[in-house]
């Protein structure tokens, strides 16, 4: 069996308590980490992974992403979600999932548009 190949987007504090699961788990691969903010900034060097600075730039970068783990601050969850649903068929997004009902309503529409 392959393993599941995962990207976060959002590499705050819960960010990297997700890449640290990630790299524990024997069926995940963490390949990719994107965030808003310099990767100096972050303090996220041990991760030696591709580092994107938009989430777009990381969608687009041919990378074989199973999927996007979206750990950004709440109100971007929806933004994000949309976002990688162009390209990548599974997220998985941290609590809260979305702002409100309308905003899940974008996002399981969208998902379903991709049948999954």
């Amino acid at each position: 069996m392959s393993k599941i190949n995962f990207a976060i987007v959002g590499c705050g504090h819960i960010g990297k308590r997700h890449a640290e699961m990630i790299l524990r788990n024997a069926d995940a691969e963490l390949i990719a980490l994107c965030d808003i903010k310099n990767r100096n900034e972050l303090a996220i060097d041990k991760y030696n992974f591709p580092f994107f600075s938009s989430i777009d730039t990381l969608l687009n970068s041919g990378l074989p992403i199973d999927v996007v783990n979206i750990c950004t601050p709440n109100g971007l969850h929806t933004k994000h979600a949309l976002a990688a649903l162009h390209n990548i068929s599974y997220l998985l997004i941290e609590k809260p999932m979305l702002l409100n009902a309308e905003h899940f309503g974008w996002v399981f529409k969208k998902a379903k548009e991709k049948d999954k």
